[in-house]
């Protein structure tokens, strides 16, 4: 009897002990990184381990699901930035130097990290979410009435009328449309042409969409079909250098008849619907272009400015207060800035890796490496 309850509390213990080594090992796991760094000269040997111990620190991209999206800045023993999270959200408790050597030209190091991952996998997009609080629309309208039955027309405000009235994604400034009469019917011809000559200055960004309309024959031997074919191109330009471009075409049926033109299936009373769906399509591309904002892949360039170093995006294009930012140089070292300064359109940067010489790296194109 008493070798019974010995057996079964032995049982109970032993998987207690499991419970907690099974919990343990789900919440944090050690892998190892190996990194690398040139050594470029004799003065500061430290310099070059904690380079390499960076790139140690980003060699977990390339281990399954450990993706550093950030990670610390080590230099002289002190961590100047610590911003170290993953894109599984897998977090790094610590991390141990276990071996460094100097081989020829190179600083290697390995490194023991203590990862966590009792949170959730959530992904994390390298994208910047531009946020500007306007934008400009410059929109115009083509239609060519040639061979297109009289009783297809878009009245002269049918823009103005379907934009100015549509809730989009962002906040358009409200266009200046400019009607023109009707010309002749075979000739393409703009409905709507927009005077910018007094807004260009007054806003970073601008979008132009065009609309044409054009008629596209679709005839088989049993009927006569008529569509109307709708291209709705767009662009998004920042400073007047276009970032975004979309086209989208769709095709409309306004005249179709079968059995020698004895039965009409779609005919002058379905014009509203249709014109409806056409008006539809069209808001439907412009918001899918707005939409594209939320994902701009950006890479500033470095400018001075009063002896500071500047970028040339802000808030409104979607850098954030957390964001830090790397430089590539030719010898594949990899200098980081830290933000130093957030304003509308502009950002201030401050230098945080060790580099000879500063002004060097003007005109550089810079990475964001971190970020919410």
């Amino acid at each position: 009897m008493a070798g019974r309850k010995l057996k079964y509390f032995a049982n109970v213990f032993l998987l207690f002990v499991c419970i907690f080594f099974s919990n343990g090992l789900m919440a944090a796991n050690l892998v190892t990184a190996n990194g690398v760094a040139l050594i470029t000269s004799t003065d500061n040997k430290s310099l070059f381990r904690t380079r390499a111990i960076e790139n140690a620190l980003q060699n977990l991209l390339f281990q399954g699901s450990q993706t550093v999206d950030s990670f610390s800045i080590v230099e002289n023993g002190q961590i100047l930035l610590d911003q170290v999270h993953l894109a599984s959200k897998l977090g790094i408790q610590k991390y141990d130097v276990v071996e460094e050597k100097i081989k020829g030209k190179f600083y290697h190091v390995t490194l023991n990290v203590v990862i966590s991952n009792e949170i959730e996998t959530e992904e994390i997009t390298q994208c910047l979410r531009a946020s500007p609080p306007e934008i400009d629309l410059f929109a115009n309208l083509k239609v060519d009435y040639n061979k297109i039955p009289a009783w297809v027309l878009f009245s002269n405000n049918y823009l103005k009328k379907i934009i100015i009235n549509h809730d989009f994604k962002h906040k358009l400034r409200e266009p200046t449309f400019k009607s023109q009469s009707q010309i002749k019917a075979n000739s393409l011809y703009s409905l709507y042409k927009s005077d910018n000559s007094d807004q260009i200055a007054k806003n970073y960004y601008k979008l132009n969409v065009s609309v044409s309309v054009e008629p596209f024959q679709n005839n088989n031997m049993l009927e006569e079909n008529l569509d109307l074919k709708i291209l709705v191109k767009s662009h998004i330009s920042r400073k007047n250098r276009k970032i975004l471009e979309k086209e989208a075409v769709s095709y409309f049926p306004i005249v179709r008849k079968s059995l020698n033109g004895l039965l009409s299936l779609v005919s002058r009373k379905n014009w509203p619907s249709t014109e409806n769906d056409i008006s539809k399509f069209v808001l439907d591309s412009i918001d899918q272009q707005l939409g594209d904002l939320k994902c701009l892949k950006l890479n500033p360039k470095i400018h001075a400015q009063s002896g500071n170093a500047y970028l040339d995006y802000g808030s409104y294009d979607g850098i954030q207060p957390t964001d830090m930012f790397l430089v590539r140089n030719n010898e594949a070292k990899k200098i980081y800035f830290r933000l130093d300064g957030l304003d509308d359109h502009q950002t201030k940067i401050k230098l945080i890796s060790k580099v000879e010489d500063l002004k060097g790296l003007i005109g550089s194109e810079v990475e964001v490496v971190s970020g919410s």
